[in-house]
């Protein structure tokens, strides 16, 4: 099959990098200079403003100014093409909704052909024991759980079951010129052995989508949340597609030393219960997923992909599902109990201890609080709180803080 270099030399401009292989740039040290420039947050002015200095200019490069740059930029072998896409909405928007996007098969394709995975990829699921006698389970990789063992076995024989790792938050993508934000989607590869994927170095996560965050004119703001979350499933569901349609007859991939592999994408299927109401009707629905306590997405995007379960890829994070669910529910809880000012002061005569935060003014006023902050307090809750609380209440807070050391 093609490999990734395989893809690199079958560019227009290979021919040129036979003689000088940092084309389009005319030796290494102007490469190094343009790949500074282009990873940095410099705007075009002010690389315009560098390449003018007299010094640099002494440098003879090729290219004079941040135009010149981006335009020999583009002349690099490139990955998957980008799209653009307008959502239509019949609710009303400030300005059109816009939804940039990248096939998400071809995304993960040059992540597993990339040969700087060759030796950290993994292909067959396993279950691994510290004993002979098969006693302890060990867990680590994703192929090691239940999960992939059980997807291996629902496909065709031979194949290869790829697992997909989606990302995504709420981020600025312009500065100080109209304050676009957009949700960025970032699409990885479960089979990379975790310690090579979970390093920023690395570059295991490619960006595969913008998710637009339009401004609705609903005169009702309560719709607007409602409406942005609908908007967000819908893109997801636009831009996944394909890789729904791996998940359901496959797709052949070249893995880095050239073997192609039927690839296999699937997860396992979830059926939503319905709320028998018009979704358009957007009051009476947003009122009837109130009562049942649901966000009024009724098309989600894993909907129509085979063998997607949200219990098994929507994972944990550490910092919200963990400390910051600890903060705003087990301490607060805490608060109601022994009081905001007994607990305070518990908190104020502790011994202030190296490594952790000493927390003078108690903790029931404190405000923008870290990870850490939330980490330290769960360090002295337990404590705290016994004897001033029932006890069947510490034994439920002492079960929480044991989950979530465990769970780390």
């Amino acid at each position: 099959g093609s490999t990734f270099l395989d893809l690199f030399d079958a560019d227009e401009y290979a021919e040129c990098r036979v003689d000088n292989l940092y084309y389009p740039f005319t030796s290494k040290e102007e490469w190094e200079i343009a790949d500074y420039l282009l990873r940095s947050s410099l705007s075009m002015a002010a690389i315009d403003e560098f390449l003018k200095l007299s010094m640099i200019q002494r440098l003879h490069l090729s290219f004079k100014n941040a135009k010149e740059l981006r335009s020999r930029a583009e002349m690099l072998p490139s990955g998957p093409s980008w799209k653009c896409q307008t959502i239509s909405s019949i609710h009303p928007t400030k300005s059109p909704i816009r939804l940039f996007w990248r096939d998400p098969v071809e995304c993960l394709e040059s992540l597993f052909s990339n040969p700087l995975f060759h030796d950290k990829l993994d292909f067959i699921p396993r279950h691994v024991y510290k004993t002979a006698e098969w006693l302890l389970r060990v867990y680590s990789e994703w192929l090691t759980g239940d999960s992939a063992w059980e997807m291996q076995t629902r496909l065709p024989r031979g194949a290869t079951v790829l697992g997909t790792v989606l990302s995504s938050d709420k981020t600025n993508i312009t500065t100080m010129t109209g304050a676009r934000v957009a949700h960025p989607l970032l699409l990885g590869l479960a089979n990379i052995r975790m310690c090579t994927r979970t390093k920023l170095s690395s570059k295991a996560f490619l960006l595969t989508a913008l998710l637009p965050i339009p401004k609705y004119l609903h005169p009702n703001q309560r719709m607007w949340g409602m409406l942005e979350d609908r908007l967000v499933h819908e893109c997801l569901s636009i831009v996944l597609k394909p890789l729904m349609k791996a998940a359901e007859v496959g797709i052949m991939m070249s893995d880095p030393v050239g073997n192609i592999r039927h690839c296999f994408t699937p997860l396992a299927a979830y059926i939503l219960a319905g709320i028998m109401v018009n979704p358009d009707d957007l009051e009476a629905y947003f009122e009837a997923c109130a009562d049942s306590r649901l966000n009024g997405v009724h098309a989600p995007f894993w909907m129509d992909w085979p063998l997607a379960d949200p219990s098994i890829f929507l994972t944990p994070e550490s910092l919200h599902h963990w400390h910051k669910e600890f903060y705003d529910h087990d301490l607060q809880w805490c608060i109601v109990v022994v009081g905001a000012q007994e607990l305070d002061f518990r908190f104020l005569i502790l011994q202030p201890t190296t490594g952790y935060r000493h927390f003078s003014g108690g903790i029931s006023k404190l405000k923008q609080v870290t990870g850490r902050g939330h980490r330290d307090i769960q360090c002295y809750i337990v404590g705290l709180i016994s004897g001033a609380a029932p006890r069947r209440f510490v034994i439920a807070i002492r079960v929480l803080m044991d989950l979530c050391y465990l769970a780390q």
